[in-house]
């Protein structure tokens, strides 16, 4: 077995120099990195959205779910305490009875591996098929930034359903995950700030495909009371700003 003096003798023949200039360049990339660590976080304030959000939105009441709603994870190994910090899914209903089922997830720090899980893979892979899917400004929506978001519908489970989300993630809405993706890693290298990340997703049951444009001008109206209330309470956390 070698001795420690044989494993000495066996080390690089390393100048003092060289050995000094290694520290010096070391030390520099530690206090780079250390410089571009994010130090702040965008989230202004904690959720908690059973007790903030309100069970009754101006003429709309939570009713109890008649349909079980699509996860917020797109498979049973993203564990939803692990991706999330807090989610909520309820039923409103109006006084005619139209029903909108609402969806939200929220994560405090969104870094590289994006956590928000969108509806274009949460609803695939729970057997639902993608029908349609568009782009969209919900230009209802008071606020001081354009929330961008999408309108899809999808089939499965014997239904059609007519889907409406965006995703906040800090202060601007997007709608792909490499947005999202370089968002983030903007935020971080040149604000030095931790994103916060929320899914603001509401969905329609229809009986057949007819009744689509209805569903998306229901969802924009029972949006913007919905996110009026909830900002005026929280702001920021619906929309950006």
């Amino acid at each position: 077995m070698p001795t420690m003096k044989d494993l000495y003798l066996k080390l690089p023949d390393v100048k003092l120099a060289t050995g000094l200039q290694l520290l010096l360049v070391s030390i520099v990339f530690l206090g780079v990195a250390s410089f571009l660590k994010p130090h702040e976080h965008y989230a202004k304030s904690e959720s908690n959205f059973e007790k903030n959000i309100p069970r009754v939105i101006n003429g709309w009441v939570e009713v109890q779910q008649s349909t079980p709603q699509v996860s917020v994870v797109s498979d049973e190994k993203s564990l939803i305490n692990q991706l999330y910090d807090d989610t909520l899914m309820r039923t409103y209903a109006d006084k005619d009875g139209n029903q909108v089922m609402v969806a939200l997830a929220y994560a405090k720090e969104q870094r590289q591996d994006v956590k928000i899980h969108q509806p274009d893979i949460c609803y695939p892979a729970q057997g639902y098929q993608m029908q349609k899917t568009d782009i969209v400004s919900f230009d209802q929506i008071k606020t001081t930034a354009p929330v961008i978001g999408k309108r899809q519908l999808y089939y499965g489970q014997n239904h059609f359903e007519a889907v409406s989300y965006w995703i906040r993630v800090g202060d601007r809405t997007m709608t792909s995950g490499l947005q999202m993706r370089l968002k983030i890693i903007a935020d971080g290298l040149f604000k030095r700030r931790l994103d916060d990340g929320i899914l603001v997703r509401v969905s329609s049951v229809l009986a057949d495909d007819s009744k689509t444009k209805e569903a998306y001008e229901l969802h924009e109206k029972f949006l913007a009371e919905f996110s009026s209330v909830v900002e005026e309470q929280s702001p920021g956390l619906l929309l950006p700003n």
